[in-house]
């Protein structure tokens, strides 16, 4: 029984192809991946146009496709053999020349063990999309995706992997505080719309520590390169992983609460590893935001003239002193706090006056930028505060 999927025929330069809907399931049953590697063990010979599959990346895939949220709107782009396709124009006039919308019907080809035989899983060869395939094998049992494809009948290897460097390499990275910036237009307020709020608040308050220092599309304002010394998504990111261990497990509970969808049970997050947890519970942003703007306000008193200044080559207000910061939060905040209580300045004040590190030694070349410096700064503010035994008794979160 051929799978028919009704399509409609695009002309472009590099010839013919058919856009068409074809369901997940179905499209998993058919298709195939080749792996660009060598064979035989040596150099002298290579196949296949795809890259190695990430297990990450697939399982991440596999999460996303079950949220109520999901969509892949861009299409899967499949190649397939001429003897296995057959082309009927829809309508009436089954012989129209210009017919542009047709049924396709994919078919197995020829008898098993013959050696031009195409058996029902090789009829689909992925040119792209392959993870997003991958990733809706996860898809549940009960749940329905639809997948728009589009199909190329009868591409050489050389189309097929011009179709495929083309699409891969004019790909350019979203930059990842553009991709907070947008949690402004989500009905739902998840973890990181209700992070990004707070970020802006910050970012907003007149007398406040973060006051026009962050760069809130990752890129700073015209001249404002030595204020602006924090993206948007560097800041975010912390806050958020104070909040759940799973933030899309978060959001997605918070949309289908809006359209009166009957959610999963949640367990309790323990708010001594997610601190801010009982705050975004509460839908207190509030909290969150007095309890940063007091930390930040002893950091700042602590080092002024690194913080306010920020000087080339200085690290603390840059990502590698706000990560340390932020690691350093939970255990001060344990060591003042019980659950859902707000973070006050004093106690801040007490733990930067046991710390030493003068402004001289905060930079690059000592506390080098990324995770490394970003950890050498942490343990030595950790020692030095005297929370290590606080922290030592918690699981790790970053």
């Amino acid at each position: 029984m051929p799978i028919t999927i009704p399509v409609s025929k695009v002309k472009q330069p590099i010839g013919d192809f058919y856009v068409g809907c074809i369901d997940a399931r179905q499209l998993l049953k058919i298709s195939y991946t080749e792996i660009r590697k060598f064979e035989d063990g040596t150099q002298e010979k290579i196949a296949g146009i795809q890259r190695e599959r990430s297990p990450r990346r697939i399982e991440e895939i596999k999460r996303y496709v079950n949220l109520e949220y999901a969509t892949f709107p861009t299409s899967i782009i499949i190649a397939v053999e001429r003897e296995c396709v057959s082309l009927e124009p829809f309508g009436p006039d089954k012989e129209d020349p210009n017919a542009k919308v047709f049924n396709l019907m994919l078919s197995p080809y020829g008898t098993p063990g013959d050696e031009e035989h195409i058996p029902l899983e090789k009829i689909a060869f992925i040119i792209d999309g392959q993870h997003r395939l991958a990733g809706l094998e996860g898809l549940e049992k009960d749940r329905r995706f639809d997948l728009n494809v589009s199909i190329f009948v009868g591409a050489s290897d050389a189309d097929r992997a011009e179709i495929f460097a083309r699409v891969n390499q004019a790909q350019t990275k979203v930059n990842q505080s553009l991709v907070i910036d947008l949690a402004s237009f989500y009905e739902e307020r998840g973890p990181v719309k209700f992070a990004h709020e707070v970020v802006l608040a910050m970012n907003a308050s007149k007398d406040g520590p973060l006051r026009n220092k962050v760069k809130r599309l990752g890129t700073a304002d015209p001249g404002m390169g030595r204020v602006q010394t924090l993206a948007q998504a560097s800041v975010v990111r912390p806050i958020v992983d104070y909040i759940t261990p799973d933030p899309e497990d978060e959001r997605n509970r918070r949309y289908m609460g809006l359209r009166n969808l009957l959610a999963r049970p949640k367990e309790k997050p323990d708010w001594r590893k997610y601190i801010f947890h009982p705050f975004y519970e509460k839908e207190d942003d509030g909290a969150v935001f007095a309890c940063l703007t007091n930390y930040f306000n002893a950091v700042k008193d602590k080092w002024p003239a690194s913080w306010d200044d920020a000087p080339a080559g200085n690290i603390l207000n840059r990502t590698t002193g706000y990560g340390a910061l932020m690691r350093l939060l939970r255990p001060v905040y344990l060591a003042n706090c019980r659950e859902g209580e707000i973070l006050h300045k004093a106690a801040c004040d007490a733990v930067f006056a046991r710390i030493t590190i003068t402004d001289a030694e905060l930079t690059k070349e000592v506390f080098i930028p990324g995770s490394s410096g970003m950890a050498r700064l942490y343990k030595r503010m950790l020692e030095e505060s005297g929370l290590a035994d606080v922290e030592q008794n918690q699981p790790s979160l970053f």
